[in-house]
Order: C-alpha cells, then sequence, then structure tokens
C-alpha cells in the first residue's frame, strides 16, 4: 500500500513516515499541499492520502477539495488536525474526507 502523507511540521512528518514505513507500508511525504498536487498530478498513485489541515499555501482542506472536484481521485483521504471545531469537522466530512484524526 503506498500512501501520501502531507504535514508541514517536520517533526510530525517525520514521525509519521517512521511509523508508517515501520508498519510496512511505503510512505511518499510532501511538505505541503502544493507538493501533494505536485506528486498527484504528476501521476503518482497512492492509496491513501492522510493530510494535516492546517499547512501554508494550500491547506488540507483546499487539498481535499481540488482533489474530490478536480482530479475526481477516489482516494481515501484523512486529514490530522489539532483543532476540535465542529464546523471544520463537518466540512472536512462534507468534502469527501473519510475521517479527521
Amino acid at each position: 500500500m503506498n500512501i501520501l502523507v502531507v504535514e508541514d511540521d517536520a517533526a510530525m512528518l517525520t514521525a509519521l513516515e517512521h511509523c508508517l514505513g515501520g508498519a510496512g507500508y511505503e510512505v511518499t511525504t510532501a511538505r505541503d499541499g502544493m507538493e501533494a498536487l505536485e506528486k498527484v498530478s504528476g501521476g503518482d498513485r497512492f492509496d491513501l492520502i492522510i493530510s494535516d489541515i492546517m499547512m501554508p499555501n494550500v491547506s488540507g482542506l483546499t487539498l481535499l477539495n481540488l482533489l474530490k472536484e478536480f482530479y475526481h481521485t477516489k482516494t481515501p483521504v484523512f486529514l490530522i488536525s489539532s483543532l476540535d471545531k465542529a464546523n471544520v469537522i463537518l466540512s472536512a466530512l462534507g468534502m469527501g474526507a473519510e475521517d479527521i484524526i
């Protein structure tokens, strides 16, 4: 299984890459939503995308929206956030996120 992890915090990105890679998953990383879009539009195929919500330039919500509406991806997207705002969570789920972590 190939997983794209999108996270602007270097320590969190390394931790997720280490944990998922250690569990046997193939992990590709992107430091922001723009880099993630470049990987997806470049033809890379992923079985799962895990993305932070709060990122500069292209946020996780914007990334999700572009993936679902513009790229028409069927790839499951999980969003990560320390936010506990119900409106953000409901918006993300309504936009097609599989879940919020």
